[in-house]
C-alpha cells in the first residue's frame, strides 16, 4: 500500500466501525462454520447414510463409517475447504486491497459470507464452503490495510490499532464458534438457523460501510499483485525457516484444537454446547502464551516448547478424562503454540522491516499459515476417510508433526535478526531504514 499523504481533505478516522464490522464477519464466519459441522458431521445419521454419486465415494463413506472416523473427517475436512478457500481468495485479495476502498472490502466479504450462509441450504454445502472462504479472505486483506490508515488518520499507533483488531478478531472467532453450536443445539429448523446467519452477516455489511478513512491514490491490480509475488519468493527464499516453522504450528493449532472439540462429544460423551466450552481455553493459554514470549526468543527455547507440545498433544487423550482437565491441557496447548509461534512470526516481521519491506513479513506470513493449515487439516481428513488412521491417532499425527516444527526451527536463525529492526517494528524509536522503491507501496 502507498505510503503517500491520502489526497483526501483530513477527517478524523473512527475505529469502532472497523472493529465491529471485525467482530460481526467473523462471528458470521465461525459461526456458518460450526453450524456446518453440526448439521453434516454431529447430526450424520450412520444407519441411513446418503446415496453418494459415485461408486468409489460410496464405499469410502462406507469405510468410515464402519470404522468410526467419519465425524472427525467431516470436521477436518469441512475446516479445510473453508481454508482452501481463503488461501485462493489471496492470490486476489491482496492486490485487490490497494486497488479498492477498505469500505468496500469489508462489504464485500460480509455479504459473500452472508450469502454463502443461504447458498448451503440449496447447493453442496463443501462447494459452498469454498466460496465462504472465498468471501471471508477479503476481510483479512481489508483488516490489514485499515490498520495504517487509521492509525495514520487517528494519531494513534500501529499497534495499538493492530492490537485492537487482533482482539476483536480472537473474540469474534470464539463468539461465532459458540453462536453456531448454539444454533445447531437450540434451533431445529436448517431454514432459520441459516437465515439467522444471514441476517448477521447483512448487519456488518451495513456496518462496513462506515469504515470510511483517509486513503492514499489506489495502487493498480497487476503492480500489486507482481509485488506479491516478488515479495513472497524473496522472504521464503531468505527466510524460510521462520516461515515453514510458523505456518506448522498454526497448521497444528487449528488441528489440534477441532479434534478436541470431537473428542469431547464422541470419547468424553459431552453435549456439543458444553464441548464447545473448551474451544476458549487454547485461546486463555495463547494469551499467556504471547505475554512470556519475549522471555523465550532464543532457538534453543522455541525448540523445547514444540517438542513440548508434541508430548502434550501425543498423550492428550490418557491426560483428559473430563472437563476440567481438558480444560486444564488445552490451556498449556494454547500457550506452548503461542509463546515460540510468537517468536518466530515476530522475528519474521523484524527481519522484512530491517529489508525495508515491514508490511511483506504479515503478508507472507498469513499466505504461509493458510498453506499449512490447509495442508495438515485436508491431509487428516482425508486418512480419516479412507479409514487409514483411527481418531486417537489424529494427536499422534500432530505431535509429529509438532517434533518436525521443532528440527525445523534449529535453522530459523533467530539470533541474527537485528534488534533495531524489532525495536523499529514494535514502534520503538531506531534510526530508519533506507527502503526500494517498490517497497514504499507495501510498507504500511
Amino acid at each position: 500500500m502507498s505510503t503517500l499523504p491520502p489526497t483526501h481533505s483530513p477527517r478524523r478516522a473512527l475505529l469502532w466501525p472497523a472493529v465491529l464490522v471485525t467482530i460481526l464477519t467473523g462471528m458470521g464466519f465461525a459461526g456458518l462454520k460450526f453450524v456446518l459441522i453440526g448439521e453434516i458431521a454431529l447430526g450424520f445419521d450412520p444407519a441411513h447414510p446418503p446415496i453418494m454419486p459415485f461408486v468409489w465415494l460410496d464405499d469410502v463413506l462406507h469405510s468410515a463409517i464402519a470404522k468410526g472416523t467419519l465425524k472427525e473427517a467431516i470436521t477436518q475436512g469441512l475446516a479445510a475447504v473453508l481454508t482452501l478457500g481463503v488461501l485462493i481468495g489471496y492470490l486476489v485479495n491482496a492486490p485487490l486491497a490497494g486497488a479498492w476502498r477498505v469500505a468496500w472490502l469489508f462489504v464485500l466479504s460480509s455479504a459473500g459470507v452472508g450469502l454463502g450462509a443461504l447458498l448451503t441450504l440449496w447447493f453442496n454445502p463443501w462447494l459452498t464452503s469454498l466460496f465462504v472462504g472465498l468471501a471471508y479472505g477479503t476481510a483479512c486483506a481489508a483488516r490489514g490495510k485499515v490498520v495504517p490508515l487509521i492509525a495514520a488518520a487517528s494519531g494513534r499507533s500501529n499497534t495499538l490499532v493492530m492490537g485492537v483488531i487482533n482482539a476483536s478478531l480472537v473474540i469474534s472467532l470464539l463468539a461465532g464458534t459458540v453462536m453456531g453450536t448454539l444454533l445447531n443445539e437450540k434451533i431445529d429448523s436448517p431454514t432459520a438457523r441459516h437465515v439467522a446467519l444471514f441476517l448477521f452477516a447483512v448487519l456488518a455489511t451495513v456496518v462496513g460501510l462506515k469504515v470510511n478513512p483517509p486513503e492514499a491514490p489506489p495502487i493498480p491490480f497487476s503492480v500489486g499483485m507482481r509485488d506479491l509475488v516478488m515479495g513472497t519468493a524473496v522472504m521464503v527464499r531468505d527466510r524460510w525457516a521462520l516461515i515453514v516453522g510458523g505456518g506448522l504450528a498454526w497448521g497444528i493449532a487449528s488441528a489440534a484444537v477441532l479434534a478436541a472439540f470431537i473428542d469431547a462429544i464422541e470419547r468424553l460423551h459431552m453435549k456439543p454446547e458444553h464441548a464447545v466450552i473448551l474451544v476458549i481455553f487454547p485461546a486463555i493459554g495463547a494469551i499467556i502464551g504471547n505475554l512470556a514470549s519475549y522471555r523465550m526468543d532464543r532457538n534453543v527455547h522455541v525448540v523445547i516448547a514444540y517438542v513440548a507440545l508434541g508430548a502434550l498433544i501425543a498423550g492428550y487423550q490418557i491426560l483428559v478424562q473430563g472437563f476440567l482437565s481438558g480444560a486444564f491441557s488445552l490451556v498449556f496447548l494454547g500457550a506452548l503454540f503461542a509463546a515460540p509461534t510468537n517468536v518466530l512470526d515476530a522475528k519474521l516481521m523484524a527481519f522484512a522491516a530491517a529489508q525495508g519491506n515491514p508490511g511483506r513479513g504479515s503478508t507472507v506470513m498469513s499466505l504461509v499459515h493458510n498453506v499449512f493449515i490447509l495442508a495438515i487439516g485436508s491431509g487428516l481428513a482425508i486418512a480419516l476417510f479412507l479409514g487409514w488412521m483411527r481418531p486417537v491417532d489424529q494427536f499422534y499425527s500432530l505431535a509429529a508433526v509438532a517434533v518436525i516444527t521443532a528440527i525445523v526451527t534449529i535453522w530459523a536463525h533467530l539470533d541474527d535478526i537485528d534488534p533495531s529492526a524489532e525495536r523499529s517494528f514494535s514502534g520503538e524509536e531506531s534510526e530508519p531504514v533506507k527502503k526500494p522503491v517498490l517497497a514504499e507501496r507495501d510498507s504500511e
